[in-house]
């Protein structure tokens, strides 16, 4: 780390004495990449979020988590402080005791409660900054009587929240209050929502208690399970830590008051948690490096990286829709028709599979579920899942529903891509042929199993709901995700030559499997069901975005293409956030990067919060991730057998660069963009085969680390250059260079839009 940047910090915690020793250690926050690559502390300095006041609700308050616990700091009023506590797993469990309840209520996420810190004067003005590089919030909150300088971390390694606190003058630290929330399904307060039960009891009373030092508020559930929030005071020569943590048992078997109290032992006793903190973040962010000349759409996507990181781990539970920070909502579960697939959409290109295992783990753990959520019939060979549910994957799809045509039956599917697509980057042929392929095929089997013959051979089907927007036979959200699924397991049954009997039935279905419905105005919602009101979910366009079916490398469906995008996006009253990053995500493909950025400025201009959360009635995380997902797609696309690089760049970013990106094949991508044209593409091999590159560079050169010369073809067409180069070698670097790169290092340019902007509560 830079000296100036370990010297902030030491003057920021140096005033807690207890806190100075352990601080002001050997390889505090050491920096992991070579030296030369990116100046890391400088770089990410620029990320950071500031705040010139305090923020006054959820959406505009300084958020840390470490992918299971969560604070939101934020102003309750004119002298109080106030800091909300989430664990991402906290659920409640009363589905046995209220069976005809709908699982909103009976297995929602639950909120902990809040501290209040009390100050001696009103709050006047505050200077607080996020130092999203090492996941660290400090500053300093003025009041009529004084000063409160805090830090808070929510350690990366530990499940503990640690607040730092000094005051000055006639300010005081002592004013901490626990405030326990209300253990009851947040939608229940909600205003509108029909189905609510009449009888519907909170769970008991909490339980204090203290032992050792340290405070339990245990809150009982009415299954015999619970969760506990422990804390500590910690007081040294007029500083104050408190460290916080939640012990959670949702079936009665294990002792939370323990878990928590160990956890917080833990973390006094290691003198080298903040060390430990900072080099985790440090590893994560050092994977891939992205510089945009636009310095408010870098700054949005360095932070959903660090929202990434926050919200979920490998080993930490599935993403639902408010991550560690819970907050009033409608939505307390995990939605799996979209919410779930945006999500997790940027963990590929960003080189953080890792991420992803949150997701996988759980397909793979509820496998039975998936199996159990289909009709008993079907169980032998197909699996599904319906709109929504709580960890567990249990979200049945009933007879019912499916004779009515009310379901989704492609929810599951569209999901899958996203684990299809842990192979596509990573190639890891064991998984796939032991979780991926299987999965897959019991969803496909369930939309096969629904399919109806006409009297010339041509399967279609029955009626279904396309989501968010009208039920339709031959719903095109159905019809492209049955496509893409059986178009997948053939290639890879061909591929890993697996010899699958059913390989015969997928090619015939998808032979005569009937075409999308397309009207005058571009694709349809289903048979003689036209998209003529607005409709905020792109489920009808899924053949274009993401899985690529219908495509711009096809010139023939351009128009198509064209025509459908338009019209979708003409009816406004109803699109959401979500609507603007599909859209960006459907002109990148198309190589428009002027509207892309167009789509995406809109987004941030009118969605996102100062925090760059989002919400529809309630918290949503997924919309300003798959925001982060657009961005990537106008720097590197890979669908296709083909690395498209800066694909997508808008007019006026005349100098962009990324590093080891991750694209389709396994392939470590950098790039470096000067005045307009690609100067220097850099491509690592991580696992050999066959390379296609797509490039604006007309003339270049080629070098390999592995051998002197590198055999390859090249095509132009389009304006583009398309080099395949026929084999690569595992760990193989292949760099093109164009004749006129002059070497800068990244970052190297200036911003030329938005060059003095902050994410944050700041006046810009």
């Amino acid at each position: 780390m830079q000296h100036h940047t370990l010297l902030k910090y030491y003057r920021i915690i140096s005033n807690y004495g207890f806190l100075l020793l352990f601080l002001w250690s050997p390889g505090w926050c050491r920096a992991q990449v070579p030296a030369g690559e990116v100046n890391w502390p400088v770089f990410m300095a620029r990320q950071n979020l500031k705040w010139d006041q305090l923020g006054k609700d959820y959406y505009s308050g300084v958020i840390l988590g470490n992918g299971l616990l969560g604070t939101n700091i934020y102003q309750e009023s004119d002298s109080s402080i106030r800091f909300d506590i989430g664990r991402t797993d906290v659920v409640d469990h009363r589905e046995k005791l209220l069976p005809n309840v709908g699982k909103l209520y009976t297995q929602a996420r639950l909120p902990l409660g809040y501290f209040t810190l009390k100050t001696a004067g009103k709050i006047t003005d505050a200077k607080l900054e996020l130092d999203i590089y090492n996941a660290t919030a400090s500053g300093t909150v003025f009041t009529t009587q004084g000063t409160l300088n805090f830090t808070a971390f929510v350690a990366a390694t530990q499940n503990v929240i640690s607040i730092n606190l000094k005051a000055t003058a006639k300010e005081q630290v002592n004013g901490w209050k626990w405030n326990p929330g209300k253990s009851i399904s947040p939608r229940y307060f909600q205003s509108y929502p029909t189905d609510k039960p009449v009888n519907y009891p909170e769970n008991p009373p909490v339980k204090w208690s203290t032992a050792k030092g340290y405070t339990f508020c245990n809150q009982p559930l009415l299954n015999n399970g619970g969760y506990t929030t422990a804390y500590k005071i910690l007081n040294k020569s007029g500083a104050q830590q408190l460290i916080v943590s939640v012990g959670y048992d949702g079936e009665g078997a294990a002792d939370e008051n323990k878990e928590a109290e160990n956890n917080l032992r833990k973390f006094e006793n290691d003198k080298q948690s903040l060390v430990s903190h900072c080099n985790w973040w440090h590893q994560y962010y050092q994977k891939s490096f992205i510089a945009l000349p636009d310095k408010r759409m870098e700054n949005f996507y360095w932070i959903q990286l660090y929202k990434l990181a926050s919200v979920t781990r490998a080993d930490k539970p599935v993403a639902d829709l408010m991550g560690p920070w819970t907050a009033a909502t409608p939505w307390p579960a995990i939605w799996w028709n979209l919410n779930a697939q945006l999500t997790y959409s940027p963990i590929f290109t960003a080189n953080h599979l890792e991420l992803g295992e949150s997701l996988f783990s759980s397909l793979n753990r509820n496998r039975q579920n998936l199996i159990n959520n289909v009709p008993e019939q079907w169980r032998n060979d197909a699996a599904a899942i319906g709109r929504s549910s709580a960890y567990g994957l249990v979200s049945p799809i009933s007879e019912a529903e499916i004779a009515k045509g009310t379901f989704e039956p492609a929810n599951l599917t569209w999901l899958l891509y996203y684990y299809y697509q842990y192979y596509a980057y990573s190639r890891d042929e064991q998984t796939l042929k032991t979780k991926i392929y299987p999965l897959l095929k019991r969803s496909a089997n369930f939309l096969i199993h629904q399919l109806k013959p006409d009297d010339q051979g041509i399967y279609h089907f029955p009626m279904s709901h396309s989501p968010e927007y009208k039920n339709a036979e031959d719903a095109n959200y159905t019809l492209a995700s049955l496509s893409w699924a059986l178009q997948t397991l053939i290639k890879v049954n061909d591929e890993q030559q697996l010899n699958d009997a059913d390989a015969g039935k997928w090619k015939t279905i998808l032979k005569n499997l009937t075409p999308f419905p397309v009207g005058e105005s571009g694709f349809l919602i289903g048979k003689d069901v036209p998209l003529n009101s607005s409709h905020r979910h792109y489920s009808h366009l899924l053949m274009i975005y993401p899985y690529n079916l219908v495509n711009w490398d096809q010139p023939e469906n351009r128009p198509l293409i064209s025509q459908s995008l338009q019209n979708w996006l003409s009816y406004k009253n109803a699109l959401a956030g979500f609507s603007f990053t599909g859209a960006a995500s459907i002109y990148a493909g198309t190589g428009n990067g002027d509207m892309a950025y167009k789509w995406l400025n809109e987004l941030l201009d009118r969605f996102i919060q100062v925090n760059t959360l989002y919400r529809e009635s309630g918290p949503v995380i997924e919309t300003p991730l798959a925001a982060a997902t657009s961005i990537q797609e106008m720097l590197l696309q890979s669908w296709g057998g083909k690395i498209r690089v800066f694909p997508a760049i808008p007019a006026d970013w005349q100098n962009v660069s990324f590093k080891q990106l991750l694209a389709e094949g396994a392939f470590l991508v950098s790039a470096d963009r000067q005045d307009s044209h690609t100067q220097n593409i850099k491509i690592t091999s991580l696992k050999g085969g066959g390379l296609t590159l797509a490039t604006d560079m007309a003339e270049f050169t080629i070098h390999s680390n592995k051998r002197e010369k590198v055999d390859y073809q090249v095509q132009k067409t389009g304006g583009k250059t398309i080099i395949e180069v026929t084999k690569t070698i595992s760990g193989e670097t292949i760099q093109f260079v164009s004749a006129n790169f002059e070497k800068k290092q990244a970052p190297g340019f200036p911003y030329t839009a938005y060059q003095n902007w902050f994410w944050g509560f700041n006046k810009k």
